[in-house]
């Protein structure tokens, strides 16, 4: 036979309900409702054996009962000198419910009833017959009703009754659909509920506490104000919510769950420690129920339990393959600086850089200095610099790079984002608006593709409350969408883009440069690191978001005349490349015309790229489309040999 459970072991939301017993007739259950509960194990009598059933143990649900904290092994799996745990050393996991119940037996309640919408009203604890009976004289003789229709009795007679009783109504929130207060059954039940807060009596409830308890009824809610104001809103009911599993109770459970994994380290040894502690870290903001099934993936799929990581990360993106551990990783990076050099002209500082992190990122090392690093995303970046100057490019490079495909890229144009309710399209409409159960453009990109980069372009110019939101992933690695889904960036590269520093408003409220082409890099970076920090720290009071940004602020040069000198031909090659496939007219570009073409670049380097870019579509693209336009079908080459302006504007002359 089971001994009263000691209360102050229980975790602390139910040593809350403990407490509210005696001065509130009415809780309200929130937060990590469909999570496991751990209590302390089971105390025996002396004269009790290992075989003697729990107190609860009839209630268990079925998936409870397989979980592998019970003092059993899957049979097809081979634990390696693990020592038998007994059920006095082991930890119970059972249901937000089951949770409550031991509460309300520690407290010394012998009736209990449970009630929802699909198994109706049951006596859960039935002391002498007494939950039973409650049932029984609340449920219409006829039968056929829905609970909803004799739920008010129910309530009302446990609340009123003489001796101690507790109902608990679980699944409140569905009730009815959409949680419509105005439908009559539920509205009657709700007044009911009202009216029996200010009416309830105390009785004597043989158990630890000295004072009278109520009859209490605890509501299992989805979230607080899934029940009307005026009925919440009082001090009468109490609204107490369950956290998510602290890191203590993460440990607790590991430590039961790792005998189970194929080649599992001796329990005791420093191995066994150091298992349990990367499990724990890495699980952080997963329920204890997840954590239950990454373990039965991990045995199912025998990752060993030294590589526990993947079996947690397998679980949070639902993706077996991970290309951070490919084997030509390492040698891709190492040949990073030339590949993203060759793509990004004339930014070799700013390419280093980016190379640093990416090995930083791939050895899995990025936050390796703090504790809590485990869930952050695989590296963030912050490029910051003048415009045209390849921030944009090498990001594209990167994602390339490292995940060996062009579309493992999502770009977010964040001027978009420059109004506070923009923030629905990153993550999807709150519950009750239009679209809600969509989801957002980000979440569903994370969602369908956890192995890409994610490109935020000039993000100073979002929203600061939209920028709060990074916050979360910046560091949990982790964002929930309006439908409550929770969606992991813990594979991800997230890169920021910024002209921050390169301009100012004058007191007209133009744009004037701040720092201009042909000042030392030095310098150059000096001013656009301070401008990052003025604007984060200043302008919009988020320095938390500059300090999970850290040092990853990556500044970009101007470029210079060598490096137009090196875009020229490569523009001039796209042309002629286009106009053979698309015409079938080889074209060639004389010497003069690149001279003519790089000394009008020349004028808009401040441009960047795109000042090139713009050059060479204005002197050769559009006079040379006119030009071609004009020559006969049968052609088949041509020569640009010479560009003229006139007041109409460029001309291309072909030969």
């Amino acid at each position: 036979m089971t001994t009263p459970e000691p209360i102050d072991r229980f975790p602390e939301w139910l040593r809350e309900i403990d407490v509210a017993l005696a001065a509130h007739p009415q809780l309200l259950i929130t937060g990590n409702l469909r999570d496991l509960v751990l209590l302390p194990p089971v105390r025996q009598t002396p004269q009790a054996t290992d075989e003697t059933p729990d107190a609860f143990s009839h209630r268990t649900s079925t998936a409870d009962a397989a979980s592998p904290t019970r003092n059993t092994v899957p049979r097809n799996i081979s634990v390696v000198d693990a020592p038998p745990l007994t059920r006095d050393m082991l930890p119970r996991t059972v249901s937000v419910v089951d949770a409550l119940l031991a509460v309300l037996a520690a407290a010394g309640h012998t009736a209990v009833v449970v009630a929802d919408s699909v198994d109706g009203a049951r006596p859960a604890l039935d002391g002498k017959g007494m939950a039973t009976a409650l049932i029984r004289n609340a449920q219409p003789r006829d039968g056929g009703i829905p609970l909803l229709g004799w739920l008010p009795e129910l309530l009302r007679a446990a609340v009123h009754s003489s001796g101690p009783n507790c109902l608990i109504i679980d699944g409140a929130s569905r009730l009815t659909p959409q949680g419509d207060f105005a439908d009559p059954a539920m509205h009657r039940l709700l007044v009911t509920a009202e009216k029996a807060m200010t009416t309830a009596p105390r009785v004597q409830v043989p158990g630890p506490h000295r004072a009278l308890l109520y009859n209490t009824v605890i509501w299992l809610l989805d979230r607080g104000n899934d029940l009307p104001h005026w009925l919440i809103g009082g001090e009468t009911a109490r609204v107490i919510s369950i956290p998510e599993p602290e890191m203590s109770q993460r440990i607790t459970l590991t430590s039961t769950l790792i005998p189970s994994l194929p080649d599992a380290p001796e329990r005791g040894s420093e191995q066994f420690d150091q298992v349990v502690q990367r499990y724990a870290a890495r699980t952080a903001g997963l329920s204890l129920r997840s954590i239950r099934e990454i373990n039965r993936l991990a045995i199912d799929r025998r990752i060993p339990a030294r590589s526990i990581e993947e079996a947690v990360r397998t679980f949070r993106v639902g993706v077996p393959g991970n290309p951070w551990q490919a084997p030509d990783l390492r040698e891709r990076i190492r040949n990073a600086p030339n590949l993203l050099g060759e793509k990004v002209l004339g930014q070799p500082a700013a390419v280093r850089k980016a190379v640093d992190i990416l090995i930083r990122s791939a050895l899995g090392l990025t936050g390796a200095q703090t504790t809590g690093s485990a869930t952050r995303p695989q590296g963030v970046l912050f490029f910051a610099g003048p415009t045209g100057v390849g921030k944009t490019e090498l990001a594209k490079s990167i994602a390339e790079l490292v995940f060996g495909r062009e579309d493992a890229f999502v770009r977010f144009d964040m001027s978009e984002f420059s109004a506070e309710h923009a923030e629905a399209r990153l993550i999807g409409a709150p519950p009750g608006y239009t679209g809600f159960d969509t989801g957002g453009e980000l979440t569903n990109a994370i969602r369908q593709k956890p192995f890409q980069l994610v490109l935020f372009d000039e993000i100073e110019k979002a929203h600061p409350r939209i920028l709060d939101k990074f916050l979360q992933i910046l560091e949990d690695g982790r964002l929930t969408d309006g439908t409550g889904a929770t969606v992991f960036f813990t594979e991800t590269l997230i890169v920021f883009t910024s002209n921050l520093g390169v301009y100012r408003l004058d007191e007209r409220g133009e744009r004037a440069p701040v720092i201009a082409r042909g000042i030392a890099y030095r310098q150059v970076e000096f001013t656009i690191r301070a401008a990052v920090g003025e604007h984060f720290t200043r302008e919009i009071g988020r320095p938390e978001l500059l300090n999970r940004i850290g040092d990853n602020i990556v500044v970009f040069d101007f470029i210079g005349e060598d490096t137009a000198r090196s875009l020229i031909p490569r523009f001039i090659g796209n042309v002629t490349d286009r106009v053979r496939d698309t015409t079938g007219i080889e074209v060639s570009v004389t010497e003069k015309v690149h001279d003519q073409l790089l000394e009008k670049a020349f004028t808009k380097l401040d441009f960047g790229a795109r000042g090139v870019s713009s050059t060479v579509e204005s002197l050769l693209v559009n006079p040379l489309a006119r030009a071609l336009f004009e020559l006969p079908p049968t052609t088949r080459t041509a020569t640009v040999t010479d560009l003229t302006e006139s007041p109409e504007g460029w001309t291309a002359v072909l030969t």
